[in-house]
């Protein structure tokens, strides 16, 4: 089975990279896992062609606008990469065949719902990057009605340790930050982590079973379990990173409201996913993000400590 990864030097490409080499022998897997110059987003002919060539079994799509005020001001590029890209790859799979798996976002939502978003509630982001995240799962939607042949995962809050995400980023004030010093994080914005490690198992789980032909849902939702603020959050890196010995950091963090940070683009203060037909569908159980995030702080302080031996 053929499997093209876009986007696979992001965080959630390097971890799944390293979970499909366990698999890979067994399931006796080609991954091709194309660069940006090989495969250009930007440009719809040349994308078309290239899923042409290479007619994966699967695509999964890992590549995005993701800089949501960036987004704001790059609209046409965010549009090219998280929409008209999809638009491009549906094309050619109706045509030819496959599957695709695409990653999108809790930011399809407003976030005025007040209750965890299921599967079938209505799309109405607020800003470019969701926007554009949406009508990317319109032209899935549109072009793939009825065949199978598709499977939009929302998930919320990635992270995990590599590239840049939230906890590295809170990691790193903290650490830098000098004692007098304060650290405030907006607290009402609610939502919930999800570690590249339970999605990309999720992706796995994907992979297996189109392998054996098995019917999915075409829309699934997943993170963490629970919901949380990104001041909690933030509150809660400091507490296990002082436990577990990471680093210690007596810099204070202060809640602040969205309207105190400077932002271009307005993002939903409650996106919590509900994760039920996933869990359902698969027979899997997501951990407490509290869990998830202590152990994700774990592997940052392995790592850390493999590169200090190394060097």
């Amino acid at each position: 089975m053929k499997i093209l990864i876009t986007g696979s030097t992001g965080q959630l490409g390097i971890e799944l990279l390293n979970q499909l080499e366990r698999i890979k022998k067994k399931e006796s897997l080609t991954i091709i896992n194309p660069s940006k110059e090989d495969l250009d987003l930007t440009n719809s002919i040349k994308c078309e062609k290239y899923i042409e060539d290479i007619n994966p079994d699967i695509l999964i799509n890992l590549a995005a606008f993701t800089a949501v005020d960036n987004a704001e001001i790059e609209s046409e590029s965010a549009r090219q990469i998280n929409a008209l890209a999809l638009r491009s790859f549906a094309n050619v799979l109706k045509k030819n065949g496959g599957h695709i798996i695409q990653i999108s976002t809790d930011y399809v939502f407003n976030g005025e719902e007040n209750k965890p978003y299921q599967t079938f509630h209505k799309r109405n982001p607020l800003g470019v990057y969701g926007k554009t995240k949406s009508e990317g799962e319109s032209f899935l939607e549109q072009i793939l009605e009825n065949t199978n042949q598709f499977t939009i995962i929302r998930t919320s809050w990635l992270v995990s340790p590599w590239r840049k995400n939230f906890v590295k980023t809170i990691l790193k004030k903290l650490k830098e930050g000098k004692e007098n010093e304060s650290l405030k994080v907006v607290s009402d914005q609610i939502g919930c982590i999800t570690t590249a490690k339970s999605l990309s198992n999720l992706i796995i789980l994907i992979i297996e079973r189109k392998i054996k032909n098995i019917c999915l849902p075409s829309h699934l939702h997943w993170s963490s379990n629970g919901s949380a603020s990104w001041y909690e959050i933030a509150v809660k890196i400091k507490e296990i990173s002082n436990s577990i010995n990471l680093f210690a950091s007596r810099i204070d963090i202060k809640p602040i409201e969205s309207f105190e940070y400077k932002s271009l683009c307005p993002r939903p203060k409650f996106s919590v996913l509900d994760t039920s037909l996933t869990t359902k569908t698969f027979g899997i159980k997501n951990d407490f993000w509290i869990n998830d995030l202590e152990i994700l702080l774990k592997e940052i302080k392995d790592i850390n400590n493999s590169a200090k031996a190394l060097n």
